[in-house]
This record gives structure tokens, C-alpha cells and sequence, in this order.
């Protein structure tokens, strides 16, 4: 209810700017203020999309009483042996990720 209502305009430094949501079916872009239609089935999830390429969905559990997060931090990666400090910088950002959006 909260991030529906009450959206969050950053996450860490970089700031929002595509907000989807599947249950209104609406995807609106911050920068224009265009809103247009998601065609997919009505579903409880909401997505932010950042500058720098973080995408943060939102949506409550199927089963428990609980909200599920899933995080998505762009690495840059170079060659295949760039994994494991890509990897390593993404899960660092996270708990600064959580702090942010006050969860």
C-alpha cells in the first residue's frame, strides 16, 4: 500500500524515473509524466526503475503474509573473469538499497 501511495522518488543516489504498475495496469514515466498501458493480466506488483539502471519489484507473497522484494543492480563486465567483483559490488549495494527505500 505503501509504495503504491507513497512511491519513493530515489533509490540511493539515482532517481526514479519509470514507475510500472501491474495492478492498474499503468506504466508512467517521471520524466514526461506519460502514462501508458501495460497489456499484461492485472497482477499485485510494482516496479521502479532508476537513472542508473536499478530496477527494485515489488509484490506480496502468493503464501505468507509478507511483501517480496526482488533488486536488479546494473556491473559493468568487461570479460567472463569480471563476474566475481561485478557480483561482489551488486550484493554490497544492497543493504544501502533496503536503508533507502526504509525497509
Amino acid at each position: 500500500h505503501r509504495f503504491r501511495n507513497e512511491p519513493p522518488t530515489h533509490i540511493l543516489d539515482s532517481k526514479i524515473i519509470e514507475i510500472k504498475d501491474y495492478k492498474e495496469g499503468i506504466s508512467k514515466d517521471l520524466r514526461s509524466g506519460m502514462e501508458t498501458a501495460i497489456d499484461l493480466p492485472k497482477s499485485d506488483v510494482l516496479q521502479f526503475f532508476t537513472e542508473d539502471g536499478t530496477k527494485i519489484s515489488v509484490r506480496p507473497s502468493g503464501t505468507e503474509p509478507k511483501i517480496k522484494f526482488y533488486f536488479e543492480i546494473p556491473a559493468v563486465m568487461e570479460t567472463p573473469a569480471d563476474y566475481a567483483r561485478a557480483t561482489a559490488e551488486a550484493e554490497a549495494k544492497v543493504p544501502a538499497i533496503k536503508a533507502s527505500m526504509g525497509i
